[in-house]
């Protein structure tokens, strides 16, 4: 979606309309009750008049001010209560359809107005500061990622909810300046023939751009607001900015980014381990309680004499993943470097895959131990040439990470002037005031 700042649109409020016919009953009354123009001489009967008496020095100029709540000030004295209301007889008629118009209308604002407890302050568009001389604006930075910051309030946890939203917020401003530092530092290098150039590549990117949606610079301007969210001015504009940006990272970072041949065999080395993976053994196990499992155990007995291997054992057994004990790494030594006890070790070692063990006999236990296999991945040597491109791409990847901070630090310390911390977190209380609560 474009970057466009969001203007606040207020919007008149029909409740006066609806006020006009408060009190007021069914379309059929209305109709009967049409005012013609004798009746402001002499109203008809059941025209509920709605007039307010005021004093006649108002009206020639004699008075210099009103109230602000509308009633007459202490000079205005007995004169003014004594005063003629109008053409509907006196001030007693005009009291009165003044007072039924403010009942009318104080029950309509009291019904409009929503509960105490359901108010909230909610800024809508706030000016929090300004980076390189380009204004932040709250609601044109939250617009995009409204949603996300709603799913991340959201969370069970509200404490962990709370910080990732703040962290959230705070990475999204930090990418925001860096990209404003980026495309301010790219304009500024720009020669006067680069300009010329720049403008002419961004007049024939618009051409096309309207001639491959439609040929028309409306049907165009449909078609990018509908897929993108924006106007033509706001996709070159992007467009611009970008490879701006591009341009300027590859000269000033990619130069940085060197990975050498010792680099790469220094990484080898540290890693060989992960090129050259160990051998992993897997050991099978089937262990028989003396007392309740006799029967089971002269019967498994029985099968290793008659030279049964120990994947049918554990199947007449029905052994629980094919009588599976565990897997582990294996070292240099073999079998002997492995963590079981001496006992153990003497039953597995010059073991065939596949063979049983012999009997390993406790007070409360015998079992038997088998070599299920030994998986010996493959090494990769440095040498090979994917290896050597994966260290390459990995290493060079850091660097750029390295280069490009040290590189926006810099242009921070050049450009900025403004409190970049002060902004951040304003639109991290924003946020939290939007979002979190």
């Amino acid at each position: 979606m474009f970057r466009t700042r969001s203007s606040a649109i207020l919007l008149g409020s029909l409740g006066s309309l609806a006020s006009l016919f408060a009190g007021c009953g069914s379309s059929e009354e209305l109709r009967s009750t049409t005012v013609a123009l004798g009746d402001f001489s002499k109203p008809r009967a059941g025209i509920d008049p709605d007039a307010v008496a005021m004093d006649p020095r108002v009206l020639d100029g004699s008075r210099d001010r009103i109230d602000g709540d509308g009633s007459a000030s202490e000079e205005q004295g007995a004169a003014g209560a004594d005063a003629d209301a109008g053409p509907f007889g006196g001030a007693d008629v005009a009291a009165s359809g003044a007072a039924a118009s403010d009942r009318r209308n104080g029950a309509q604002r009291d019904a409009m107005r929503p509960p105490l407890d359901e108010v909230r302050v909610w800024p809508v568009e706030s000016l929090v500061g300004q980076v390189n001389g380009r204004p932040i604006y709250a609601e044109e930075f939250f617009e995009p990622i409204e949603d996300q910051l709603r799913v991340i309030a959201a969370g069970a946890d509200r404490a962990q909810a709370r910080r990732t939203l703040e962290a959230f917020v705070a990475q999204r401003f930090k990418a925001a300046v860096d990209s404003e530092l980026v495309v301010a530092e790219a304009e500024s290098k720009l020669s006067p023939e680069q300009q010329a150039g720049l403008f002419a590549w961004l007049r024939s990117l618009q051409e096309e751009t309207i001639a491959q949606r439609g040929g028309i610079r409306a049907a165009a301007e449909a078609s990018l607001q509908e897929e993108e969210g924006g106007s033509i001015e706001d996709f070159l504009r992007i467009t611009r900015d970008t490879q701006l940006a591009r341009r300027l990272l590859n000269e000033r970072i990619e130069p940085r980014a060197i990975v050498s041949w010792r680099d790469v065999e220094q990484e080898y080395e540290r890693r060989r381990s992960e090129f050259n993976p160990r051998p992993r053994i897997r050991i099978g196990r089937i262990r028989l309680a003396v007392e309740s499992d006799a029967a089971a155990i002269e019967r498994v007995k029985a099968w290793v004499a008659e030279g049964k291997d120990f994947a049918a054992i554990a199947a007449e057994l029905k052994v629980a993943d094919g009588g599976l004990w565990n897997a582990f790494e294996l070292p240099e030594n073999g079998i002997a470097g492995l963590e079981f006890s001496d006992a153990i070790k003497a039953r597995l070692e010059g073991l065939a895959e596949g063979a049983v063990s012999r009997p390993l006999e406790s007070r409360d236990f015998v079992s038997w131990y088998a070599v299920l296999d030994v998986e010996t991945p493959d090494a990769r040597s440095i040498y090979d040439p994917e290896v050597q491109l994966a260290i390459e791409d990995e290493l060079r990847a850091r660097r750029r990470i390295i280069e490009r901070e040290r590189y926006f630090e810099s242009l921070r310390s050049r450009w900025v002037t403004d409190d970049i911390s002060r902004i951040e977190r304003k639109l991290i209380d924003i946020a939290l005031q939007r979002y979190w609560q």
